[in-house]
């Protein structure tokens, strides 16, 4: 038995491509505006998501085209992991956060202050409830979540993986999943053996 990506979903440039297929884009530039925009474009229904960070708000886009499909929903929610990454852990919400401080502080921002929430937000909208980690990185770092994942995978039976960066006008999302499957389900979903050259590409392209 091998592990496997068994679907990615990327955010740059304010377009979302789930599998390599663009499912929404925005000619509006001005970056995180596009959260929001594919939120009311992919008809979710989660009004907890406009009180979210942009860290959350991406986390969330990327994770649900991949954990709604049909194939992935049946992989066990308490036996899944997820393993995230970026280089500016939650500065963009550290820095709102600290211009109420002159005021009164907000206990709804403060809520943001830690780069993990992304996790939180995501395991409570899917019911995972598997291990978790979230690594500061200057850069995307295929190896490391690689071997993270693998060790994981020896007691989970999937991961969700990936790298989660946001800054005061640009956001950048790559989530995947990897599961064990074996060489039957390979050949018939088409699916991607999990090492770091494989997720580097899929990530640069």
């Amino acid at each position: 038995m091998s592990n496997y990506i068994l679907a990615y979903t990327k955010i740059k440039n304010n377009c979302l491509w789930h599998n390599g297929k663009l499912i929404t884009e925005s000619i509006d530039k001005t970056g995180l505006n596009f959260l929001d925009e594919a939120y009311k474009t992919l008809n979710l229904s989660y009004p907890k998501f406009f009180k979210m960070d942009a860290l959350s708000k991406l986390g969330i886009l990327c994770a649900e085209q991949i954990l709604v499909s049909e194939t992935i929903s049946k992989v066990p929610k308490e036996k899944t992991a997820i393993v995230l990454s970026n280089k500016s852990s939650s500065l963009q919400t550290d820095k709102a956060y600290s211009k109420t401080m002159s005021n009164f502080p907000s206990p709804s921002v403060f809520v943001y202050t830690l780069p993990n929430i992304v996790i939180g937000e995501i395991s409570i909208k899917h019911k995972i409830t598997g291990e978790n980690a979230f690594f500061i990185e200057p850069v995307f770092n295929a190896q490391l979540l690689h071997n993270y994942t693998e060790l994981l995978l020896q007691e989970s039976e999937s991961v969700l993986c990936g790298w989660l960066n946001t800054s005061d006008t640009t956001c950048e999302g790559f989530l995947y999943l990897v599961a064990k499957q074996t060489t039957s389900d390979e050949k018939k979903f088409n699916f991607i053996k999990h090492n770091p050259d494989s997720i580097t590409q899929l990530y640069i392209n």
